[in-house]
């Protein structure tokens, strides 16, 4: 037995100095959180899938952009070919011919949108999820829930897509509403 444990040791400690030789830089670094929709398919990384909802209900025929992140782990190009939002949108729009992610790159994480979703169906709220089918042309797909945030002001720099009026940002707790000049009659509201 005392041979065995001194065997154990001795190959603890030689695991233990190959490891320290091994730059593991990962570990160290931060991470930011998020709070959109994440999953993980062969080869390729979906990360902060999230729709900026308006500050009210959004009607029926609305159209929403979609911003997340694609990181493609693998050698070889993919492209994300279809988002299907499961009926809650009458389409989801791409750029021509799928959103491309070469091997070894990412795509998205700006404060562009990267897909369009286009014509509600119902009446939707910031604060709901979306069930979405992620599909890929070679990693497959993937089905997450994907969030409706509210405007805020962090996302007040998010840019629509081309077309789309930006949501209105949520009023700040620090400021009052803008006076009215003097001798101005009030609006009707």
């Amino acid at each position: 037995m005392r041979k065995f444990l001194a065997a154990l040791l001795v190959g603890a400690a030689a695991l233990t100095a190959a490891c320290s030789d091994i730059k593991q830089d990962w570990y160290t670094q931060t991470i930011p959180q998020n709070e959109g929709a994440n999953a993980n398919l062969p080869g390729v990384l979906l990360r902060n899938a999230f729709v900026i909802g308006p500050q009210t209900p959004a009607a029926p025929g609305a159209d929403m952009p979609m911003y997340l992140t694609l990181l493609n782990e693998s050698g070889r190009s993919d492209r994300l070919v279809s988002v299907d939002t499961g009926g809650v949108f009458r389409e989801a729009r791409l750029p021509a011919g799928g959103l491309e992610v070469p091997g070894g790159k990412y795509v998205g994480g700006t404060a562009l949108p990267q897909v369009l979703l286009a014509g509600l169906t119902r009446p939707l709220t910031a604060g709901a999820v979306i069930p979405m089918t992620f599909r890929f042309q070679n990693a497959g797909e993937t089905r997450v829930n994907v969030p409706i945030l509210p405007p805020g002001e962090w996302r007040a720099t998010y840019s629509p897509w081309p077309g789309v009026p930006e949501p209105s940002p949520a009023p700040s707790p620090t400021r009052s509403p803008t006076p009215l000049p003097t001798g101005a009659p009030p609006t009707p509201g």
